[in-house]
């Protein structure tokens, strides 16, 4: 009996420290469980159907998205991009192609302060937004620009790269994180496309709920109860997904880096994977157009960076300034401006706030105006 009741105050302390923990953004993962959140978690509108994996319903009139820090809508147009235009009725080319994933999508803040939105007001180029949250990855942003934003009219890309999740995001060693959602992946030495097999294009987002709601597994059923209503699930997550970034060291000794990952990554074949297939997208932009790579670093990175760590001898930010000089595009590494810090992020979410949005096209069209 006195080992249940030990138990049972672990799992209460446990939960305890994970709901601190996330709330104090302290973990790599600080969602509310789902049934707190469910009602206006902002994810009616997106969809797993299309060959890139995550985006939006076309014409989705409003979806609410709801945290302690923010309260907004989610409106998309006829091609499912969040905009208030429609983009197949453009004639003139003179627009700029916005690819990212939920930073450049606006996760958190209303249309008219989104980074593509504002860009219009000042750059005299409509800015054309083909974000998307859900763990969009290089593999998926090539693919949406090949299969649709090649398709409507525009003469100049923004990217942007996130180091916090684009070297996993596609990863097929991380498949067991995302379960079946229909969604591409890189694997094998030659980083060919794969989807889950038991993955099939669906309207709901995400698409694995699909065969969860009809699963009737013990197994599922514990799982889907845990993600649901408990804040223990962050922790978990954080710790699995740290526990890949055990080092060995002195024979059987293991040390963890909690820097090896987002900017200061060492892993090669998540940042091979991932760069393999942003190059891909660069050789589908047109030669002729003008091309902007924006380094996002998280609020973690520049708590690190300030503290003296180091990353631009490392390989992915080699391989990025290379991609950057091979197509003509030009490099910007928010991380070494001194006007964009903490300030630039919610205080409940690790996104971008409507200061982070203004912050970025503020250096971008300063480098402009050069």
């Amino acid at each position: 009996m006195i080992w249940i009741s030990r138990g049972v105050i672990f799992i209460l302390l446990f939960e305890l420290f994970s709901f601190f923990a996330s709330k104090l953004e302290l973990l790599l993962f600080n969602d509310s469980p789902g049934a707190y959140s469910r009602i206006y978690i902002g994810n009616e509108w997106r969809t797993e159907k299309d060959p890139w994996g995550a985006w939006h319903k076309l014409n989705s009139k409003a979806d609410r998205h709801q945290k302690s820090c923010f309260d907004i809508t989610y409106k998309s147009n006829d091609v499912g991009a969040r905009d208030s235009t429609n983009y197949l009725s453009l004639s003139d080319n003179n627009n700029v192609a916005i690819i990212g994933d939920s930073f450049a999508e606006g996760y958190g803040v209303d249309n008219k302060d989104t980074f593509s939105y504002k860009l219009k007001e000042s750059y005299g180029k409509q800015g054309l937004n083909f974000g998307a949250s859900g763990n969009f990855g290089p593999t998926q942003e090539y693919l949406l620009y090949k299969l649709l934003i090649a398709k409507i009219p525009h003469n100049e890309v923004i990217y942007f790269l996130l180091p916090s999740n684009d070297f996993v995001d596609n990863d097929v060693n991380n498949i067991h994180s995302f379960g079946n959602r229909y969604r591409p992946y890189f694997s094998g030495n030659d980083y060919k496309i794969v989807y889950p097999e038991k993955a099939a294009p669906a309207e709901w987002f995400p698409s694995s709920e699909v065969e969860e709601l009809n699963n009737d597994s013990f197994n599922q059923k514990i799982k889907t109860a845990l993600v649901d209503y408990t804040w223990s699930v962050n922790t978990i997550r954080t710790a699995i997904n740290l526990s890949k970034n055990f080092k060995s060291q002195s024979g059987s000794k293991l040390i963890i880096r909690d820097t090896d990952f987002s900017y200061f990554t060492s892993d090669e074949y998540s940042v091979n994977g991932a760069m393999h297939y942003v190059e891909k997208l660069f050789l589908e932009i047109p030669k002729n157009y003008q091309k902007t790579i924006i380094i996002i670093p998280t609020n973690h990175d520049l708590k690190y960076i300030e503290n003296g760590q180091k990353y631009m001898h490392l390989a992915w930010y080699e391989k990025i300034n290379k991609i950057a000089k091979n197509y003509d595009a030009r490099l910007i590494d928010l991380a070494t401006y001194k006007n964009y810090d903490k300030t630039m992020f919610f205080p409940c979410d690790n996104h971008w706030n409507k200061k982070g949005n203004e912050t970025a096209l503020e250096i971008f069209l300063s480098l402009n105006a050069k």
